[in-house]
């Protein structure tokens, strides 16, 4: 019989090895009962390298993953992501994400968003039960995310946003859709105003939620096989019961602080910033995450961050493939008439495997006033 079932394989490996998802502690009567794991998964070059310990502070196309109330923050007027990922190098599997941002009512009225993600896995053998071993032809995994997003900045202080995505994963004969709705607030303070209003808002605090939404079901002519009924002479088309799906929900809580090292006066070229975050999953470990970003003069931005969770220290009882441990930077160029241009890259340590490696592209055209 045909492999139909066959689109465990990449959730299963995006599951129970990726960054998000270890399998120790947050719910333990619900582990390993969600689906669609790639709803988990940051895609994005620049964000991942903090990983939630950024969302508080995240602005930008970016914010569509990590809190999508800092969209409406981005310093231009429009803007263009790109990014790729090689996910868990030697697995096969690679994440594209592409979006489009753009301020309404020139920035007045808040920011709307498009943002795109689809995965490639490499071709699957067929098998049957009389070619066991393949070698009949292939097939491939198909996994899209497509959302769509507005936030809007209150004041200079309160933001909010929401993100409506569409979720599709399948196989050629057998697939699944569903809907889910993410949402987040940022608020940002000044905790050591100084009297020239060179260090402001170094203080932000992000609460968002993800992946919440109706079940989903997989269909198609793969979840059926043909079978002799007992004391019969012929075959029968039967069709295999399946599960809902329940969607990955998640709860994040996250803060980050800004820390001016220039010791001359009027001066802001030197800022390092200290986030933390928290996050809830319903169907997999919480996590604890400590990052830090060191920025000089807004063009370059070295960034790190520590995710923590039961056994992570221990490769015996590390239950996730990731150890913890990301890395990146950020280079941007702002050329005439306040357009942006940024590369990104972030790398996340694993093992097995040869880490996670991302690389992205930000165009930021028009200067946000």
């Amino acid at each position: 019989m045909k492999k139909r079932l066959n689109i465990a394989f990449a959730a299963a490996l995006l599951g129970s090895s990726m960054l998000v998802q270890p399998l120790m502690a947050g719910n333990p009567e619900r582990q390993g009962q969600a689906g669609a794991a790639q709803l988990t998964i940051n895609g994005w070059a620049r964000s991942s390298a903090l990983g939630w310990a950024g969302a508080a502070g995240v602005t930008g196309l970016e914010a569509t993953f990590m809190n999508v109330a800092g969209m409406d923050k981005m310093a231009s007027l429009t803007e263009l992501a790109f990014s790729r990922t090689a996910w868990l190098v030697g697995s096969g599997i690679s994440v594209n994400n592409v979006g489009f941002a753009q301020k309404l009512a020139d920035g007045d009225g808040g920011t709307l968003g498009l943002t795109v993600m689809q995965f490639g896995v490499d071709p699957i053998d067929i098998t049957t039960t009389e070619n066991p071993y393949g070698g009949i032809g292939t097939y491939r995994v198909n996994m899209t995310n497509i959302g769509v997003s507005y936030s809007k900045s209150f004041s200079n202080a309160i933001a909010a946003g929401f993100t409506m995505r569409m979720v599709n994963e399948g196989i050629p004969d057998a697939s699944a859709s569903g809907v889910v709705l993410d949402a987040g607030v940022q608020y940002s303070t000044t905790l050591r105003p100084t009297a020239n209003a060179i260090k402001r808002n170094d203080f932000n605090f992000g609460v968002s939620i993800k992946n919440i939404g109706p079940d989903m079901m997989h269909k198609g002519d793969g979840l059926s096989y043909k079978a002799l009924l007992q004391n019969g002479t012929f075959d029968k088309t039967v069709q295999v019961k399946v599960d809902p799906i329940k969607m990955p929900s998640l709860l994040n809580i996250s803060a980050t602080y800004d820390i001016r090292l220039d010791k001359v006066a009027n001066m802001y070229d030197n800022k390092l910033t200290l986030g933390f975050g928290f996050t809830n999953y319903a169907f997999s470990a919480n996590q604890t995450v400590l990052g830090a970003e060191y920025t000089y003069k807004d063009f370059l931005s070295l960034r790190g961050a520590f995710v923590y969770q039961e056994g992570v220290f221990n490769e015996d009882t590390r239950t996730s493939a990731f150890t913890g441990a990301s890395a990146g930077l950020s280079y941007n160029w702002t050329m005439d008439g306040g357009n942006i241009v940024s590369l990104d890259y972030s790398y996340r340590h694993t093992n097995p495997f040869d880490g996670v490696h991302s690389f992205g592209v930000r165009i930021g055209l028009g200067a946000a006033e």
